[in-house]
């Protein structure tokens, strides 16, 4: 099997999950390297650790997964977190997240130095929550480096003209929009220069566009989801590895096999605890231990 290579830039964080005692290591790109190193790739992270506990479980867990970790720093502050809690159906609601941490404060820069790092990965994977800012963005483009964006749910028509002239892949949470308006957002998409854009929906079928087709994908049905956390994270991991692993392949041919590779992938973590499986228990009468001597809950 073809070797591939995965980079995920962006945020580190601590899933804690308040009326379950336990904690995630987690994080847009940080789940997508995880995933991407499942599937098979040569996968790294590029971000920004706290020195604080977090921080510490956040990088070790890496370590153990084999995760590059080359170009990360390590800065005085607080890293990541959110405070969850787990619905009967495995779905997940936010309680509080922290929004100044190291990620917020330190963000990666695409230095020269960091340029030449990223330059050495087939695919560098960016959320709209990572701090890597369209000028930095732009600056990959021109470097000749592939982007993969993730928009989440929230976007507009002018963000995604904006950023698709810049990337090779564009990923959509769709759950909230129709057939007709998914299959206008990624033909929007692809028009102004991403070159594959996916759409997918929870537990319905995923919509891909390349530009001269449309492809839809059944979802793999789960009897009993665990955690829903990750899902969409998971699929762009997985997608990301499986896709370019099947270079030799006609390009539908390849897209298709990417895809129900991906649900599948994505299936199996549905089923698991937390977004890569990996979890630890935690006093949540006590989080300052982990998360810093500044936490207040704001949960009851």
């Amino acid at each position: 099997m073809k070797e591939v290579s995965v980079l995920g830039i962006g945020v580190a964080t601590l899933d804690i999950y308040v009326n379950l005692g336990r904690m995630y290591p987690g994080g847009n790109e940080y789940n997508v390297a995880c995933n991407a190193k499942i599937c098979g790739a040569d996968a790294g992270f590029l971000g920004v650790f706290g020195n604080d506990r977090a921080g510490e479980i956040l990088e070790e867990t890496l370590k153990k997964m084999s995760v590059r970790l080359t170009m990360c720093r390590h800065e005085e502050g607080a890293s990541g977190y959110s405070l969850v809690e787990l619905k009967d159906d495995g779905d997940r609601e936010f309680l509080e997240w922290n929004q100044d941490g190291v990620t917020d404060r330190y963000p990666v820069r695409v230095t020269e130095e960091e340029l030449k790092y990223i330059r050495s990965y087939q695919v560098v994977s960016i959320g709209r929550c990572s701090t890597v800012t369209p000028e930095r963005i732009k600056k990959m483009k021109e470097h000749g480096i592939d982007v993969c964006y993730d928009f989440h749910e929230i976007f507009s028509e002018k963000e995604i003209r904006d950023i698709c002239p810049l990337i090779r892949y564009a990923f959509f949470s769709c759950s909230h929009l129709s057939e007709e308006e998914i299959k206008r957002f990624l033909k929007l998409a692809v028009d102004q220069g991403a070159g594959i854009a996916i759409g997918t929906r929870g537990p319905l079928s995923v919509f891909a566009y390349d530009g001269k087709q449309y492809y839809e994908q059944e979802t793999c049905p789960v009897a009993h989801v665990s955690d829903a956390l990750g899902a969409g994270d998971s699929f762009i991991g997985a997608f990301l590895t499986y896709y370019l692993q099947g270079e030799d392949q006609a390009e539908q041919e390849r897209i298709r096999h990417a895809l129900k590779k991906s649900v599948r992938h994505a299936a199996s973590v549905i089923r698991m605890e937390g977004s890569i499986g990996v979890g630890f228990d935690v006093d949540t009468e006590h989080l300052e231990d982990v998360i810093g001597k500044n936490f207040k809950s704001k949960t009851p």
